[in-house]
């Protein structure tokens, strides 16, 4: 493109030479035919030029009419002059100096003439020289503005172009933009489904597991009331056979049975002096009294294990028993006592591990931590 421009821009020069030689030819061409009138100017305005302008073909006859003339001149000097007839030698005088005069002026009037040709062609030179910048400005100019309107022209459509490529680029963002959403929303929704079937699933696993587990546990809590059924029945049985075995013991007892090596038949001097203990304590003897009989059915079951020894004899060992609502022993702990005839008491209550249930739970809050004294007596 800039090539282009190149070679227009000396195209147009190489013209505006052509047309400058053209014009000067012309010029000097027409500056033959044309006349110069020389008026005088107004006081202190100098004076005055003026140029007239003659067409082509008259100036064309002009010159053949001039050409003409001087041929006819040529002729009148080659023709043989006249015989005059002799004059005086003063009368020939006066007429050479008048033809003298007159060459004189003539050539003066020829001299007037040249100047005025010379001045006119070049106030005409001028002109055309002032003519032929004019146009030559004009063509400059009118280059000048060519060349601005190409170039506005260029600049529009590169501006065209940049703004067609940004239109086509942001087209293509936007339809790729438009891709991935359309893209994104369609994972977006895969994945919500995926995500509901598996809660699905899940819900379906959860409930049958529920289900399931529900089955076990009524299944479960069905074989743990039986359990618990057969466990009450068996515990009542239990129960039932250890009132009636303690009812034994006890009508046992009340007939006759040894507590702590006495009789319940004779006590009336023997031990009658026993200590009772704390609270719900067990006295060797019966002291007149038997007291509780369920009291004195854990004194029998304990010491039925004691082992007596005569090295025993004036000793006592006083031994506190914790039992379960079941007779089960929990624990026990020496009160007092020598160390020898102690160490055989609670040998028996360990070995003894459990008596005979209290048959209510009063006679039980009673004797659930009774203190036994064991003697040989």
């Amino acid at each position: 493109m800039q090539n282009n421009r190149q070679k227009k821009g000396a195209n147009a020069f190489v013209i505006s030479i052509l047309m400058h030689l053209v014009l000067f030819g012309l010029l000097i061409w027409s500056s033959l035919y044309q006349t110069v009138e020389i008026m005088g100017g107004g006081e202190g305005d100098g004076d005055a030029l003026g140029a007239v302008m003659v067409d082509t073909g008259n100036a064309a006859q002009e010159w053949g009419r001039i050409q003409q003339q001087k041929k006819g001149q040529a002729d009148k000097q080659k023709k043989p002059e006249p015989v005059v007839e002799e004059k005086p030698a003063i009368e020939q005088e006066d007429v050479r100096q008048q033809e003298i005069a007159k060459q004189e002026e003539l050539k003066r009037q020829q001299e007037i003439q040249r100047q005025k040709d010379i001045e006119r062609q070049k106030q005409e030179a001028l002109e055309k020289q002032k003519q032929l910048e004019i146009a030559r400005q004009e063509i400059l100019k009118k280059q000048a503005e060519e060349t601005k309107i190409k170039q506005m022209a260029e600049a529009a459509k590169l501006k065209a172009e940049a703004e067609a490529r940004r239109l086509a680029a942001a087209a293509k963002q936007a339809e790729e933009a438009k891709a991935k959403a359309a893209e994104k929303a369609k994972k977006q929704a895969e994945e919500k489904a995926k995500k509901q079937a598996e809660e699905k699933q899940k819900a379906e696993l959860e409930a049958k597991a529920k289900a399931a587990a529900e089955a076990k546990a009524k299944a479960d809590a069905e074989a743990k009331a039986k359990a618990a059924a057969e466990a009450k029945q068996k515990a009542a049985a239990e129960a039932a056979a250890r009132r009636k075995a303690d009812q034994a013991a006890l009508d046992d007892f009340m007939n006759g049975g040894n507590i702590g090596g006495g009789s319940a038949s004779k006590g009336g001097s023997a031990n009658k002096g026993g200590t009772q203990g704390s609270g719900a304590g067990l006295g060797a003897g019966d002291g007149g009294k038997v007291g509780d009989q369920y009291g004195g059915i854990i004194k029998r079951e304990i010491q039925r294990r004691f082992l007596k020894d005569p090295s025993f004899a004036g000793k006592v060992c006083r031994i506190k028993v914790q039992l379960g609502r079941d007779g089960t022993i929990l624990g026990y702990q020496k009160v007092s006592g020598p160390e020898d005839i102690c160490t055989a008491a609670l040998s028996a209550v360990a070995r003894t591990k459990k008596v005979p249930a209290a048959p209510s739970d009063a006679v039980y809050n009673k004797y659930k931590a009774p203190i036994i004294d064991f003697d040989i007596k």
